[in-house]
């Protein structure tokens, strides 16, 4: 956590999550972006699967959503971002909202539900000559969907995803 959330909205966060989950307090660090005020960090501990989203949240994805949408709105022009990162042993994904309005936001998650497939068949192993083994991707607000996905082998090497060859590209 970067930035401060209220005791209302970090115990309802902390209620969401351990239903699912096992939970770690989270640690609040000083944030050094001044366009905002809170970045709020989600590791999951969980590949990125629908089954996280239909098996394991439900009902709790909705309210988590509901919850950062609350969020983003007290913050207002101030500004939040959340970020959310899916480990594995096998791949780091991250998903960085950058600061977002209500609207924007609930899109961006939204979306970040139904990628699943997608972002499973850009992970195949015939779309990449060498393993990515972290994947980092941004929310353009402009066009209304998550873009720019970077990649990196184990070996430090970049790569970004093309779209139109559907291939992993070395930067």
């Amino acid at each position: 956590m970067e930035g401060e959330l209220s005791p209302f909205e970090d115990e309802t966060l902390y209620k969401i999550l351990r239903k699912s989950f096992q939970v770690e307090y989270p640690t609040y660090a000083e944030l050094q972006d001044e366009n905002m005020v809170t970045r709020v960090n989600l590791i999951f501990h969980h590949s990125y699967d629908a089954t996280i989203f239909t098996d394991i949240l439900r009902a709790d994805w909705r309210d988590l959503k509901d919850l950062f949408k609350q969020i983003c709105h007290r913050r207002g022009r101030a500004g939040a971002a959340f970020n959310f990162r899916f480990d594995t042993s096998e791949t780091r994904l991250a998903f960085n909202s950058g600061i977002l309005n209500e609207n924007e936001l609930s899109s961006a998650l939204d979306q970040i539900a139904h990628l699943t497939g997608i972002v499973g068949q850009m992970l195949r192993p015939e779309t990449m000559d060498k393993s990515v083994d972290r994947v980092e991707t941004f929310f353009d607000r402009n066009s209304d969907r998550w873009q720019k996905f970077e990649g990196t082998s184990s070996d430090g090497e970049r790569y970004a995803f093309d779209e139109s060859s559907f291939r992993w590209v070395p930067v």
